[in-house]
């Protein structure tokens, strides 16, 4: 886990957010989730700089890029084990009203990416997108977004293997790695 961990923060800059119940724990509303970095790979939390050294693009603006976050959801029974919880950079809660004391894995993930999607706001025109919040534009490239999409119209028909029949009577035959989701 905790080589994991280090590659995810080390190598792909992620920040480690896993849902807990902690006293410690922050209400998922808490959260910063605008961590960016500027080109000089300074830290950038709600527009201002954390760190030294800020420099202007050619154009006279600061270029930031979000920094990725990887959510972490524990298991049903048991949560996150203890050394999760050492090694996340914040935990969080969802907060319940009522008589339930817990939310379901499935329920709780998706709350949790309903609130992330929710504090993400696109403001400005179509070329120049001012992105906010955890959830923005991925980096897939044009046949990663086209193989997922057909995963996703394939996972839509009621019988799965009607897409691989059809797909194959248009003499497109895909290999079997791409049937294993």
């Amino acid at each position: 886990l905790e080589d994991a961990v280090r590659h995810l923060r080390e190598e792909e800059g992620c920040l480690i957010y896993a849902s807990d119940l902690n006293p410690s724990a922050k209400d998922v509303r808490d959260l910063v989730w605008d961590v960016d970095f500027d080109d000089d790979n300074d830290v950038v939390v709600d527009g201002e700089l954390t760190g030294d050294g800020v420099t202007d693009g050619e154009d006279g603006k600061m270029h930031k890029k979000q920094r990725p976050i990887c959510i972490v959801m524990g298991n049903e029974d048991r949560g996150i084990s203890d050394e999760m919880r050492e090694l996340a950079d914040e935990t969080f809660y969802l907060p319940m009203c009522g008589f339930a004391e817990s939310f379901n894995l499935s329920v709780a993930t998706a709350i949790t990416l309903a609130y992330m999607s929710a504090v993400s706001t696109r403001a400005g025109d179509e070329d120049s997108y001012d992105l906010r919040g955890p959830l923005r534009p991925g980096d897939l490239d044009s046949h990663e977004l086209q193989c997922l999409r057909l995963r996703g119209v394939l996972n839509s028909l009621a019988q799965r293997r009607m897409g691989k029949a059809l797909l194959k009577k248009e003499g497109i035959v895909l290999p079997k790695s791409f049937f294993n989701f």
